[in-house]
């Protein structure tokens, strides 16, 4: 048996169970767990009226072992692997020919159209998963191939061009490693939060001393608060660009359509990025420009720690170990 966590009714918070361990089918992977990351994408699917599907098992990055495998993929047994929410893809759409594959109208998601990884065992698809070796920490590993991947391409979506201004609003899981791509791509970053804790994360990669915003050539919004939102449009020069990088099933927000047109703002989406990003990425990480400030929660823990999503309490990214 292998145990995983799920949603089974609206607006109740998720419960371990246990299952046959599944069996990988044509194309597909069983990967044994070691860590995956938890966040307020996780969270939304609570406050959510109706599930997209029951039960509904979260969690779309984390690390794990290549048990079996079903024919057809190349990836062997026993190779350590990340694993990205981006199961699969129709691949001859115009999105995907261009590089933006994950906006394909027929992309399959882990934690959302399949199985996420917050269990001891998933299977997925050779296009999910990224070979890695033995000797990398798990839990250290597993924010990159959502949050981090999402993170280059939130930097890439902001258009700031070496020596400019970039606002980080927002410093939890998702933040923080913002701001570490954005000062390896030579951007002046300042960083903003309600939490000091969070804060700190920004640590030596943020200016000491945050310029106004007001004169921030793009601000990435890192936290699903409409609140936040709101304030980044107002906040961004006029020209500028508004990056929104956190999403949640259960948010919405109002923007004044004036502000937006007669200041001139872009807005842009930023969900993972292209393949070439996430190489850049783990090559910033293999060399320790890039690294994920983790929280470590046992998997046996997350019914309690569930609502450390909520409230906060934790640093960095809430990462859960099997």
């Amino acid at each position: 048996m292998s145990g995983f966590v799920a949603f089974t009714h609206p607006r109740e918070a998720p419960v371990v169970s246990a299952r046959a361990v599944p069996a990988p089918g044509p194309g597909e992977v069983l990967v044994r767990l070691e860590a995956c990351g938890a966040g307020a994408a996780d969270f939304g699917f609570f406050q959510l009226d109706a599930l997209p599907r029951t039960p509904l098992i979260p969690g779309f990055e984390a690390v794990g072992v290549v048990e079996a495998t079903g024919g057809g993929t190349g990836v062997a047994i026993g190779t350590r692997v990340g694993l990205t929410p981006l199961a699969s893809v129709c691949g001859g759409c115009g999105l995907c020919e261009r590089g933006l594959e994950r906006w394909c109208p027929k992309a399959v998601l882990h934690g959302w159209h399949r199985d996420g990884f917050l269990a001891q065992h998933a299977v997925t698809t050779d296009r999910a998963v990224v070979p890695l070796g033995d000797g990398d920490d798990a839990s250290q590993w597993a924010p990159l191939f959502a949050s981090g991947w999402t993170a280059m391409g939130a930097v890439r979506a902001a258009g700031v061009g070496q020596g400019g201004r970039l606002g980080v609003i927002g410093v939890g899981g998702l933040g923080h490693l913002v701001v570490q791509v954005a000062s390896a791509q030579g951007l002046a970053v300042a960083a903003w939060d309600v939490d000091a804790d969070r804060r700190a994360l920004a640590g030596e990669a943020a200016c000491p001393e945050p310029f106004p915003m007001e004169s921030v050539d793009a601000l990435i919004v890192c936290t699903p608060s409409t609140q936040a939102i709101q304030q980044a449009l107002r906040a961004v020069r006029r020209g500028g660009t508004l990056v929104l990088a956190a999403a949640s099933p259960s948010v919405r927000f109002d923007l004044s359509l004036f502000d937006t047109v007669m200041r001139g703002v872009t807005l842009a989406p930023a969900f993972l990025g292209t393949r070439s990003d996430l190489t850049e990425l783990i090559s910033l990480a293999r060399a320790g420009v890039v690294r994920p400030r983790v929280t470590r929660r046992r998997f046996a823990d997350l019914p309690g720690a569930f609502w450390a999503l909520r409230d906060g309490g934790f640093t960095g990214r809430l990462v859960f170990n099997p």
